[in-house]
């Protein structure tokens, strides 16, 4: 077989447009991604169910098996919280994001476990383990789909979330020391000192020198 002369090679590339191949391949990804987010709106309901039992099972076992069976919102506060704040998430998460619906979202989420005792991490290792859902369910068909590549795209997406939520949980947290700090401020034997050992110390020489003195007149 004979070579192609340069020439024809150097016209050929000549008439090649980068962009028609960056188009194309825009193109198909789109399109992997619309399939995707179809794949990821069909198994909504397994997937946000099991999402919900993780989240149940960070807490200790009998408060996640009174946040699994209580169904009643008034008696469950918290289940009912997580409930309507993750259906809605998960819609964020598929569908296009919008800024100040998701945060009010992870605020609701967020909020409760930033006031009781979780640590930053293990707070927001919650929106993470969506990740171990999606791919213990699907992981078998993105593959067979050829999505792979889209689903790890996908999953910044869960990383962006998670970092949305650690600015949530901190936000509530100072909130908290806020409130506490406030409230600490307002109790009378603080404002005088009170709790303060050298002030204390210092009062009470003032008192002993005071009745010494008190003696002495008499």
């Amino acid at each position: 077989m004979g070579t192609i002369p340069e020439s024809k090679l150097k016209k050929f590339f000549e008439h090649i447009n980068p962009l028609d191949f960056q188009q194309e391949e825009d193109v198909i990804n789109k399109a992997k991604d619309t399939r995707l987010r179809e794949l990821l709106k069909q198994r909504k309901d397994v997937l946000v169910k099991k999402w919900i039992k993780v989240i149940h099972n960070t807490y200790p076992p009998e408060t996640a098996q009174f946040l699994k069976s209580q169904k009643n919102r008034f008696a469950n506060p918290i289940g009912a919280s997580i409930e309507d704040s993750i259906w809605p998430l998960y819609d964020q998460l598929v569908g296009e994001a919008d800024p100040e619906t998701t945060k009010r979202h992870l605020d609701t989420l967020i909020r409760v476990r930033a006031v009781q005792d979780f640590t930053p991490a293990s707070a927001v290792q919650i929106i993470f383990a969506l990740k171990d859902i999606i791919r213990t369910e699907l992981m078998e068909e993105i593959r067979e789909l050829h999505l792979l590549d889209r689903y790890l795209e996908f999953e910044s997406r869960i990383d962006h979330f998670a970092l949305l939520a650690f600015d949530v949980f901190m936000e509530c947290r100072e909130k908290v020391w806020e409130i506490k700090r406030n409230d600490l401020l307002k109790r009378p034997f603080i404002l005088q000192g009170g709790m303060c050992p050298s002030y204390m110390l210092r009062r009470g020489k003032q008192h002993l020198e005071r009745l010494e003195k008190e003696k002495t007149q008499h």
